[in-house]
């Protein structure tokens, strides 16, 4: 008994990215995302993302030299929160 797998040819394939995928998508909608693609690239552009990006770094160095003390700080952050959050 043979069986014929199909096989994809993913370069024969075309990624649909077309404008008609955006014709479905209503104008108010579209104009609505415009605008905050616009408001978060000046915001990446500012002075705040720049000190959130240090943050992070800062974050990741303190976890890498100190993996224990982070470990703990997490699971205390997790059961404070579990109790503050729990349902009644």
């Amino acid at each position: 008994m043979e069986h014929q797998i199909p096989v994809n040819d993913m370069a024969q394939e075309e990624t649909k990215t077309s404008p008609e995928t955006h014709d479905n998508i209503p104008e108010p909608l579209r104009e609505i995302s415009q605008k905050v693609s616009e408001v978060f690239d000046e915001f990446k552009e500012s002075e705040t993302w720049e000190k959130i990006l240090d943050a992070r770094d800062q974050a990741r160095e303190y976890i890498t030299e100190n993996p224990v003390n982070s470990f703990f700080y997490a699971l205390g952050a997790g059961v404070f929160l579990g109790f503050l959050l729990k349902r009644k």
